[in-house]
C-alpha cells in the first residue's frame, strides 16, 4: 500500500483525494474508527486521503471484477443466467475484498506495532535508564533514540517525537503527549506518561527509569517462562497425537489383522491407510493449530 507506483511519481493518495473530494464529507461518517487507526499503524497518510483511496481502489476492483466476470462468462458454455449474473458477482467480489483490505489494513499493521513495541520496550527503557545515569537530559535521549540505525518500531516512535518538537515548535512535553495519543502500545503510553510526570515535576527521571526497566525485564521473564510451559504443553501433544497413538494403532491392527481379516467392515490395509494419510496429517493440522493460539509469537 504504497503511496507511488513504483515506475515514476504518480501518487495514488492524492490523485484519489483530488477526484474524491467533493465526496469525502459525506463518506467520512462511515469511516469515524479509520482516523485513530491510522495514527497507530504509523502511516504516512492523511484521514481524507486514505478514505479517498479506499473508495476509489474498490470502484477500480469493482469494474476490474465485472470485466473480468464478462470476459470469464463469454468463454464458458454454461446457463444463460449463469453467465448474466457471473460479471456482477465478480464485480462484487472484488468490490468486497478490495475494501475490506484497505479497512482492516490499518487495524492488522497496528496491531503488527504493538506487538513489537511491547516486545523491544523494556531493552529501550534500559538503554535510556544508561543515557540518563550518565547525564544526558530527556530531550537528548529521544534525540539518541531517534538517531540509531535502526527500524526497531521504538527507535521510529522517537523519530516521531524529535520531529515533532523540531518542525512542529512542540516541547518535550507535549511531543509526548501527542505520541501518547497515536501510540497502538498501551504499556507504552503508560511509560509515556509516567516519564512525562517525571520529568514534570522535576522528579528523578533516572529512578523512573531503572524502576521501570526492572518492571518490564521482570514482565519479559514470566513472560519468557509462560511460552516455554505451552511450548512443553504443545511438544507433548504432538509426540502423543502424532507418535505414540499412529503407532499403537498401527501395531493394533497388524496383530488383530493375524486373528481377523477386518475390523467392523473394514479391512486392516484400509484402517492402516486412514491412520497414515488421514489421522496423521489431520493431527498435525491440529497441533498447528492450538500451536498458534497458545503459543505468542514474541516474547513481550
Amino acid at each position: 500500500m504504497k503511496s507511488k507506483a513504483s515506475g515514476g511519481g504518480f501518487d495514488f493518495w492524492g490523485t484519489s483525494y483530488v477526484l474524491m473530494q467533493p465526496y469525502v464529507k459525506s463518506l467520512e461518517r462511515y469511516f469515524t474508527d479509520l482516523g485513530p487507526e491510522l495514527s497507530k499503524a504509523g502511516l504516512p497518510i492523511t484521514y481524507k486521503a486514505y478514505v479517498s483511496g479506499t473508495v476509489v481502489a474498490s470502484l477500480m476492483a469493482t469494474i476490474g471484477g465485472a470485466l473480468a466476470g464478462f470476459l470469464v462468462a463469454s468463454y464458458l458454455d454454461t446457463l444463460l443466467a449463469f453467465r448474466i449474473l457471473m460479471p456482477f458477482g465478480f464485480a462484487l467480489m472484488g468490490g468486497a475484498v478490495t475494501f475490506s483490505s484497505f479497512y482492516l489494513y490499518p487495524q492488522l499493521r497496528a496491531g503488527s506495532r504493538r506487538r513489537k513495541l511491547d516486545s523491544q520496550l523494556s531493552f529501550t527503557v534500559g538503554h535510556m535508564a544508561v543515557l540518563a545515569s550518565a547525564g544526558m537530559t530527556p530531550a537528548k535521549m529521544f534525540h539518541s533514540l531517534a538517531e540509531e540505525e535502526t527500524t526497531d518500531v521504538v527507535n521510529e516512535e522517537a523519530r516521531m517525537i524529535v520531529r515533532d518538537m523540531s518542525f512542529l515548535g512542540m516541547d518535550l512535553q507535549h511531543a509526548l503527549e501527542a505520541e501518547q495519543k497515536r501510540s497502538p502500545s498501551e504499556r507504552f503510553s503508560d511509560f509515556l506518561e509516567g516519564f512525562i510526570s517525571a520529568s514534570r515535576t522535576g522528579g528523578d527521571v533516572k529512578a523512573y527509569l531503572l524502576r521501570s526497566a526492572s518492571s518490564l525485564m521482570l514482565d519479559k521473564r514470566l513472560k519468557a517462562r509462560s511460552i516455554g510451559e505451552s511450548v512443553g504443553f504443545v511438544a507433548e501433544l504432538y509426540t502423543i497425537l502424532l507418535v505414540v497413538t499412529p503407532l499403537l494403532l498401527l501395531i493394533m491392527f497388524s496383530v488383530i489383522g493375524i486373528v481377523v481379516g477386518n475390523i467392523g467392515g473394514f479391512s486392516i490395509l484400509t484402517l492402516i491407510y486412514i491412520v497414515t494419510y488421514a489421522m496423521v496429517p489431520l493431527g498435525g493440522l491440529s497441533v498447528l493449530v492450538i500451536a498458534d493460539s497458545t503459543i505468542s509469537k514474541e516474547v513481550a
